[in-house]
Protein backbone atom coordinates (compact mmCIF):
# COMPACT_ATOMS: atom_id res chain seq x y z
CA UNK A 1 0.00 0.00 0.00
CA UNK A 2 1.42 3.31 -1.15
CA UNK A 3 0.68 6.48 1.16
CA UNK A 4 0.81 10.03 -0.82
CA UNK A 5 1.14 12.37 2.24
CA UNK A 6 0.33 12.45 6.10
CA UNK A 7 -1.05 15.93 6.82
CA UNK A 8 -0.73 17.82 10.48
CA UNK A 9 -2.50 19.74 11.70
CA UNK A 10 -5.98 19.65 10.27
CA UNK A 11 -9.21 20.58 11.86
CA UNK A 12 -12.12 20.83 9.49
CA UNK A 13 -14.37 19.26 9.13
CA UNK A 14 -13.47 17.48 12.84
CA UNK A 15 -13.08 20.07 15.20
CA UNK A 16 -10.28 19.11 16.57
CA UNK A 17 -6.80 18.97 15.83
CA UNK A 18 -6.81 15.85 13.43
CA UNK A 19 -3.67 13.91 11.48
CA UNK A 20 -4.53 13.17 7.99
CA UNK A 21 -3.36 9.94 6.31
CA UNK A 22 -3.51 10.22 2.79
CA UNK A 23 -3.76 6.19 1.08
CA UNK A 24 -3.15 5.98 -2.88
CA UNK A 25 -5.49 3.85 -5.07
CA UNK A 26 -9.21 4.58 -5.73
CA UNK A 27 -11.21 2.66 -8.58
CA UNK A 28 -14.19 4.68 -7.72
CA UNK A 29 -13.64 7.35 -10.32
CA UNK A 30 -16.04 10.02 -8.80
CA UNK A 31 -16.32 12.62 -11.48
CA UNK A 32 -14.87 15.88 -10.42
CA UNK A 33 -12.47 14.05 -7.84
CA UNK A 34 -11.03 15.92 -4.59
CA UNK A 35 -7.93 14.31 -5.07
CA UNK A 36 -7.64 12.86 -8.67
CA UNK A 37 -3.75 11.95 -8.32
CA UNK A 38 -4.79 9.68 -5.32
CA UNK A 39 -6.56 7.80 -8.04
CA UNK A 40 -3.54 6.04 -9.41
CA UNK A 41 -2.25 3.29 -6.49
CA UNK A 42 1.67 3.98 -6.98
CA UNK A 43 1.09 7.23 -6.04
CA UNK A 44 3.55 8.21 -2.82
CA UNK A 45 5.86 5.90 -1.43
CA UNK A 46 4.94 2.48 -0.09
CA UNK A 47 3.87 2.34 3.59
CA UNK A 48 6.43 2.69 6.20
CA UNK A 49 4.47 1.39 9.67
CA UNK A 50 7.58 2.00 11.66
CA UNK A 51 7.87 5.39 10.42
CA UNK A 52 4.59 6.47 10.66
CA UNK A 53 3.89 5.34 14.13
CA UNK A 54 7.44 7.52 15.14
CA UNK A 55 5.51 10.19 13.14
CA UNK A 56 2.47 10.33 14.95
CA UNK A 57 4.28 9.14 18.13
CA UNK A 58 6.18 12.61 18.56
CA UNK A 59 3.46 14.47 17.56
CA UNK A 60 0.47 12.91 20.09
CA UNK A 61 -0.32 15.35 22.51
CA UNK A 62 -1.05 17.77 19.68
CA UNK A 63 -3.84 15.72 17.84
CA UNK A 64 -6.91 14.50 18.95
CA UNK A 65 -8.19 12.52 15.74
CA UNK A 66 -6.24 10.60 12.47
CA UNK A 67 -7.92 10.21 9.63
CA UNK A 68 -7.19 7.87 6.80
CA UNK A 69 -8.73 9.32 3.56
CA UNK A 70 -7.13 9.07 0.02
CA UNK A 71 -7.54 7.50 -2.32
CA UNK A 72 -9.63 4.81 -0.80
CA UNK A 73 -8.51 2.84 2.16
CA UNK A 74 -11.26 -0.03 0.50
CA UNK A 75 -9.72 -0.52 -2.61
CA UNK A 76 -6.31 -1.73 -0.41
CA UNK A 77 -5.14 -5.26 -0.24
CA UNK A 78 -7.22 -6.14 2.98
CA UNK A 79 -4.18 -7.61 5.14
CA UNK A 80 -2.38 -4.53 4.59
CA UNK A 81 -5.16 -2.28 5.61
CA UNK A 82 -6.41 -4.33 8.58
CA UNK A 83 -2.00 -4.20 9.78
CA UNK A 84 -2.44 -0.45 9.48
CA UNK A 85 -5.52 0.66 11.03
CA UNK A 86 -5.00 -2.61 13.93
CA UNK A 87 -1.74 -0.58 14.14
CA UNK A 88 -2.94 3.00 14.49
CA UNK A 89 -5.84 1.67 16.88
CA UNK A 90 -2.90 -0.28 19.39
CA UNK A 91 -0.37 2.52 19.19
CA UNK A 92 -3.31 5.73 19.92
CA UNK A 93 -6.11 3.87 22.11
CA UNK A 94 -6.83 7.07 23.19
CA UNK A 95 -7.10 8.89 19.84
CA UNK A 96 -10.33 8.99 17.17
CA UNK A 97 -10.40 6.78 14.86
CA UNK A 98 -11.75 8.08 11.24
CA UNK A 99 -12.46 6.77 7.77
CA UNK A 100 -13.31 8.33 4.62
CA UNK A 101 -14.40 5.76 1.98
CA UNK A 102 -17.01 5.62 -0.98
CA UNK A 103 -18.15 2.53 0.16
CA UNK A 104 -21.25 2.52 2.13
CA UNK A 105 -21.75 1.01 5.33
CA UNK A 106 -22.89 -2.31 4.61
CA UNK A 107 -19.83 -3.32 1.72
CA UNK A 108 -17.38 -2.72 4.70
CA UNK A 109 -15.40 -5.69 6.19
CA UNK A 110 -16.90 -5.85 10.30
CA UNK A 111 -12.85 -4.94 11.23
CA UNK A 112 -13.67 -1.83 9.80
CA UNK A 113 -16.48 -1.30 12.33
CA UNK A 114 -14.40 -2.48 14.95
CA UNK A 115 -11.72 0.31 14.66
CA UNK A 116 -12.94 3.31 13.33
CA UNK A 117 -15.21 5.47 15.81
CA UNK A 118 -16.63 7.65 12.26
CA UNK A 119 -16.71 6.26 9.09
CA UNK A 120 -17.76 8.54 6.07
CA UNK A 121 -19.57 6.62 3.62
CA UNK A 122 -20.66 7.13 -0.04
CA UNK A 123 -18.84 8.36 -3.34
CA UNK A 124 -18.67 12.04 -4.33
CA UNK A 125 -21.80 12.88 -6.59
CA UNK A 126 -21.38 15.92 -8.74
CA UNK A 127 -25.20 15.72 -9.14
CA UNK A 128 -25.54 16.06 -5.42
CA UNK A 129 -22.90 18.74 -4.70
CA UNK A 130 -23.53 20.81 -1.28
CA UNK A 131 -21.66 23.28 0.43
CA UNK A 132 -19.66 22.03 3.80
CA UNK A 133 -19.36 18.50 4.99
CA UNK A 134 -19.68 15.73 3.71
CA UNK A 135 -19.50 17.74 0.01
CA UNK A 136 -22.48 15.65 -1.43
CA UNK A 137 -25.91 14.93 -0.39
CA UNK A 138 -25.56 11.29 -0.76
CA UNK A 139 -22.80 10.84 1.61
CA UNK A 140 -23.55 10.24 5.41
CA UNK A 141 -21.06 10.32 8.38
CA UNK A 142 -21.66 7.36 10.76
CA UNK A 143 -20.51 6.89 14.25
CA UNK A 144 -19.83 3.54 16.03
CA UNK A 145 -22.16 2.81 18.88
CA UNK A 146 -24.82 5.27 17.24
CA UNK A 147 -25.08 4.02 13.43
CA UNK A 148 -23.24 0.88 13.38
Amino acid sequence: MNIAAVQFPVFNPYQKATVEIYVSGCKAACKNCHNPDLQDFNFGKELNIEELIKYLEDRKLFFDIISVTGGDLYYQDEIEAMHLCSTLKLCFPEKELWLFTGAEIKQLPNWYLKVFDWVKTGVYNENEKQEGFPSSKNQKLNQRKKDY
